[in-house]
C-alpha cells in the first residue's frame, strides 16, 4: 500500500509587504518521507517551512495537514501543531528550566500526561542518546550539540506525525554537527516523516528520500536524492551544486 499524503500544499504564496517570498507553490509530502530543502540564502526555504505549521501565515493558498486545511477559519492551529514537531536553528530551549523540565512541560500541560509518565518517557529518550546524566542541567551548561539533541527530543515527547527542521545544524561548531545528524538519521530509519531545510549536502544525499531546490520563491527541482545530485536538470541547480559540492 502506498504511503498517503500527510501534507498537501496548494498555490501557496507569501508576501512581506511588496516582497513576494513564495510564489504559487503546490507540492505534496507523503508519510515516512524524508525531504531535504536546499537552495541559496533568501530563496524562501525557511519561510516555506514556517508556513507549513503557520508560524508564518500564508498570503494565499492552502496547506492541508492530514486532510485539515490549516488556513481555514475556525481551525484550532495549536491542536494541529501538537502533531507537527519543529526544531529551530537556535534550539529555543527554556533557559530557566532544566533539561527534564524542558522535555516534560509541554506533554504535561498540553497533553495532560501524568508528570511521572512524562519524566519516565523523557529519561528513556535521554538514555537513548547517552544524555541521561544531563537531566538536571540547564541549557547554559550544555554544548550546542547537546542543546540541539535535547530540542529534537522535546519535539519527540509530543509524538508528532511530522517533524520540521529549520537548518538544525547551522548554529553548531563543525564537530557537533555529526552528533545532531546522527539523531536525525536514527529518526529517518524509524519511519518519521521529516522535512528539513539544510545546508548539509552529504546528509541530504544520504538520508533524504527526496530533495527540493527552492530558489526565488519557487520549487525549481523536485527529485529523488540520487537523481537530484547525479542528474540535476535545472541550470540554476547545476550552477548551485557546482559551488557547494
Amino acid at each position: 500500500m502506498q504511503d498517503k499524503n500527510i501534507i498537501q500544499v496548494r498555490n501557496l504564496s507569501k508576501n512581506f509587504g511588496h516582497l513576494e517570498v513564495l510564489k504559487d507553490i503546490s507540492i505534496d509530502f507523503k508519510e515516512k518521507e524524508v525531504v531535504s530543502i536546499i537552495g541559496p540564502s533568501g530563496g524562501g526555504k525557511s519561510t516555506f517551512l514556517r508556513c507549513l505549521n503557520l508560524l508564518e501565515k500564508p498570503t494565499s493558498g492552502s496547506i492541508l495537514f492530514d486532510g485539515t486545511d490549516l488556513c481555514a477559519k475556525g481551525v484550532d492551529i495549536n491542536k494541529q501543531r501538537e502533531r507537527i514537531g519543529m526544531v529551530f536553528q537556535h534550539f529555543n530551549l527554556f533557559n530557566n528550566m532544566n533539561v527534564m523540565r524542558n522535555l516534560t512541560v509541554a506533554p504535561v500541560k498540553i497533553k495532560k500526561m501524568e508528570k511521572e509518565e512524562a519524566e519516565a518517557k523523557a529519561m528513556d529518550l535521554l538514555k537513548r542518546l547517552g544524555l541521561e546524566d544531563k537531566a538536571d542541567y540547564y541549557p547554559s551548561q550544555l554544548s550546542g550539540g547537546q542543546k540541539q539533541r535535547i530540542a529534537i527530543m522535546r519535539s519527540l515527547m509530543m509524538d508528532p506525525d511530522v517533524m520540521l527542521f529549520d537548518e538544525p545544524t547551522s548554529a553548531l561548531d563543525p564537530e557537533m554537527i555529526g552528533e545532531v545528524l546522527d539523531v536525525m538519521k536514527q529518526l529517518a530509519k524509524s519511519g518519521m516523516t521529516m522535512i528539513i531545510v539544510t545546508h548539509e549536502m552529504r546528509f541530504a544525499r544520504e538520508v533524504s528520500s527526496r530533495v527540493l531546490f527552492l530558489d526565488g520563491g519557487k520549487v525549481d527541482e523536485d527529485a529523488t536524492a540520487k537523481e537530484f545530485f547525479t542528474h540535476p536538470k535545472s541550470p540554476r541547480l547545476i550552477s548551485f551544486l557546482d559551488k557547494v559540492l
